[in-house]
């Protein structure tokens, strides 16, 4: 899978990625150089960005299959993204990353362009341009980490984000020993992730989701509790059946075995409206 960071946070989320060995990564910035990595000159607006978009094709050569494209919503270079899907979308299958920043504290000029790449990414996905656009809420994120330091916040967030996707990512090309993960509809394309507490049954979403419509839950157990524990059966098949009693709701889950002492669980959430 290949990983392409756009702009300071998209870069650095990218960074993250690079620990894994399954994503080939690509980074474009202003004054970013080495390997798969492209210096964009710096521009006063995303307008210019846009205007002035180079062409990725030396960078971009030979890149095919699924692609995440990362991209923060407060940067200026944000302007890019368009030029760049338009360059990859024939041998890509490329999904948005969309880091949303606490729009509250943006200027007005900022917040503008933020709305303007917050909405039209969104449009991508719904036509199905694009595979989709995973949002993901900065502030969010700080109301389920809790204590976030200011030193290294961004650093956490992004940790967060990226061993949650590339769990998500894992198990999906994983096969369950319990129930089956399914693809969501060919119109929910605006989704977000987050993690599910498999003992008390509660969803913690990276981003606060409008009509959600689907949902699909990953439950990452020990091996040993697995083959132990009778009443895990009942357990899962309880709480899946008390999502199902939403009935504009469709579900899937997987359980899968893992060597880990410590569960987990995970969640993707699917809608198909543009969220407000």
């Amino acid at each position: 899978m290949n990983v392409i960071g756009l702009g300071k946070a998209g870069c650095a989320i990218a960074d993250d990625f690079a620990r894994y060995p399954q994503y080939t990564i690509f980074k474009i910035d202003v004054d970013m150089v080495g390997k798969n990595c492209y210096n964009v000159q710096a521009q006063p607006g995303p307008e210019e960005y846009e205007a002035s978009a180079p062409s990725f094709e030396e960078l971009f050569k030979g890149v095919s299959g699924d692609t995440i494209l990362v991209i923060g919503g407060s940067g200026d270079i944000s302007g890019l993204s368009l030029r760049i899907m338009e360059q990859i979308h024939q041998t890509c299958k490329i999904t948005i990353l969309y880091i949303r920043p606490d729009v509250e504290l943006l200027s007005e000029v900022k917040k503008m362009h933020e709305r303007v790449t917050y909405n039209v990414l969104q449009e991508y996905a719904r036509s199905g341009q694009i595979r989709g656009v995973c949002l993901v809420s900065n502030a969010q994120l700080e109301n389920i980490l809790d204590n976030v330091p200011i030193m290294g916040y961004h650093k956490k967030l992004n940790d967060f984000i990226v061993s949650t996707m590339h769990m998500i990512n894992v198990y999906k090309n994983s096969d369950p020993v319990m129930g089956s993960l399914s693809e969501p509809g060919e119109t929910k394309r605006i989704y977000t992730i987050g993690i599910y507490d498999i003992e008390k049954n509660q969803e913690n979403l990276f981003f606060p989701l409008d009509n959600v419509r689907e949902k699909g839950y990953i439950y990452s157990i020990s091996k040993e509790r697995l083959q132990t524990e009778s009443g895990l059966h009942k357990q899962i098949t309880s709480q899946m059946k008390e999502k199902l009693s939403d009935e504009n709701m469709s579900i899937s889950f997987g359980v899968f075995a893992t060597d880990y002492n410590r569960d987990y669980g995970y969640l993707t959430a699917h809608s198909p409206l543009i969220q407000s």
